[in-house]
């Protein structure tokens, strides 16, 4: 683990598949030769960080994304009767550990903080040392979908909750200058009035259960982000009969608003020397086979402000 002075830390934001992005603002960086000397992480922005401290080529990370379809994607789901959460988490950690040479914190070559959210207390909780695996398990834990991961006496989920992009978490790793990447696009539209229609009748939904079986999980999936729709499935927007979201769309969709609300209020109170935000709208949360689109946004939205980066690190 590198120590003494650090000129630039890097705080990867939340985003699920939207924060591929941190791939191609990483690419970016390291054909620039631009050394980023500690880094914090919330959720997906965990884990990539966790790869990129720990030694893991760029070209490695942008190859396994690249290769993730909505099959391979459903292998990793471990479905469980609903307690807590639907999904066990166990093989997204088996997979973690596949991918990521380092077990420990201290085994890292870059200094990492990995964000979390304590789902009892709401307390934002940092973690920079002892067992990585665990702490990169519990910072990807989105509410509903996976079970909470027992840390201790806590029961920790995804720090996007709290801190969707850990500005301040980095800054206290010691950095001079703070990069932040931000996978949540922002809202745009202001609040206006409307009014009601007539209710329109809607069909009945699938029972939940159902969702369960292994060999459905796949649809599963893409029904929860709405993108298993046909055009015969889905009428033209305004009609009467066009189907509401399903109930984990709406869930996800909740919480990347309250994510963008926090992450607003957020970056207006710390202090950031610079945000990268790639434009990410056409990509929904668990779109992970559109990587080679969230990369290449990271990595277009990284060069067009490599000037300030280039002077940040004094060439």
């Amino acid at each position: 683990m590198k120590t003494g002075k650090r000129k630039i830390g890097l705080a990867l934001g939340s985003g699920a598949a939207r924060g591929l992005a941190h791939i191609g603002v990483l690419k970016a960086f390291e054909e620039e030769g631009i050394q980023i000397d500690c880094i914090a992480g919330t959720s997906i922005g965990a884990f990539i960080g966790a790869l990129y401290a720990a030694g893991v080529p760029v070209e490695k990370m942008e190859q396994v994304a690249s290769q993730v379809d909505w099959r391979q994607l459903a292998r990793l789901i471990d479905p469980i009767l609903p307690t807590s959460g639907i999904i066990d988490g166990k093989k997204v950690s088996r997979f973690i550990s596949e991918l990521l040479p380092a077990k420990t914190f201290e085994q890292l070559r870059i200094p990492l903080a990995v964000t979390t959210t304590d789902i009892e207390t709401g307390e934002a909780l940092v973690i920079k040392k002892g067992n990585l695996h665990e702490a990169l398990r519990a910072a990807i834990a989105f509410p509903g979908i996976f079970t909470p991961v027992r840390f201790f006496d806590r029961f920790l989920m995804d720090g996007g909750l709290c801190n969707p992009v850990p500005v301040d978490v980095v800054r206290n790793l010691g950095a001079r200058s703070v990069i932040g990447v931000c996978a949540i696009p922002a809202v745009m539209k202001e609040t206006s009035e409307t009014y009601l229609p007539s209710r329109a009748k809607r069909r009945p939904g699938k029972p939940f259960l159902e969702l369960l079986n292994a060999e459905r999980i796949e649809s599963f999936l893409r029904e929860m982000m709405g993108s298993a729709a046909t055009e015969e499935d889905e009428p033209r927007e305004g009609s009467a009969h066009r189907k509401p979201p399903g109930i984990f769309r709406i869930f996800s969709q909740s919480v990347a608003i309250m994510e963008n609300q926090i992450n607003a209020l957020r970056l207006e109170k710390n202090q950031i020397d610079l945000l990268i935000r790639p434009p990410l709208n056409g990509i929904n949360l668990l779109e992970f086979h559109r990587a080679a689109e969230a990369i290449a946004a990271g990595e277009e939205a990284t060069r067009k402000v490599m000037p300030k980066i280039r002077k940040m690190a004094g060439r």
